[in-house]
């Protein structure tokens, strides 16, 4: 291996180091339009879409969520982050550009310390407000979840678990 290669991995692995030391399994990602996912969650199987799932009405909706229009979505979603006080087992962040006046930020958290609930996913869609300050404006939360066996749906969906 080259010395840039060495570089490059030890580079990979500090972020990653850090990102489970603040709560996260890997570093976020982002997306542009038609291109390939760059990570793949260990919770969302290949070909599982969260345009699908939306669309389907498998989604429910999250009310009284408000954040101020800014210029990177995925920041915005960061900045609303709580300390993780439950012990979840990992977070995932994905930052997806559906179209260039359309970003879903979808977080998933994983290995949840609940007796019912294995895993939640929350997604955030955010509209360009076409002005020059904030460029992005929250339009619609919605969150879907995995049951614990037994205890409701082992896939995503919007029904509560028992």
């Amino acid at each position: 291996m080259t010395q840039k290669s060495w570089m490059t991995s030890g580079l990979a692995i500090a972020l990653l180091t850090l990102g489970a030391l603040a709560g996260c399994s890997s570093q976020p990602t982002a997306q542009k339009p038609d291109a390939k996912p760059a990570v793949e969650s260990a919770a969302e199987p290949a070909g599982e879409s969260d345009s699908a799932d939306a669309a389907k009405g498998t989604s429910r909706p999250v009310e009284n969520v408000t954040l101020a229009p800014g210029n990177d979505p995925l920041a915005m979603v960061l900045a609303t982050r709580q300390p993780n006080t439950e012990g979840v087992g990992s977070e995932q962040f994905k930052l997806n550009y559906a179209a260039p006046d359309k970003a879903i930020v979808v977080v998933t958290k994983t290995g949840l310390a609940d007796d019912s609930m294995a895993a939640i996913r929350t997604r955030y869609e955010f509209a360009a407000t076409g002005t020059e300050g904030a460029k992005w404006q929250l339009t619609q939360v919605s969150e879907q979840n995995k049951c614990r066996v037994d205890r409701g749906s082992r896939d995503w969906t919007s029904d509560l678990c028992k």
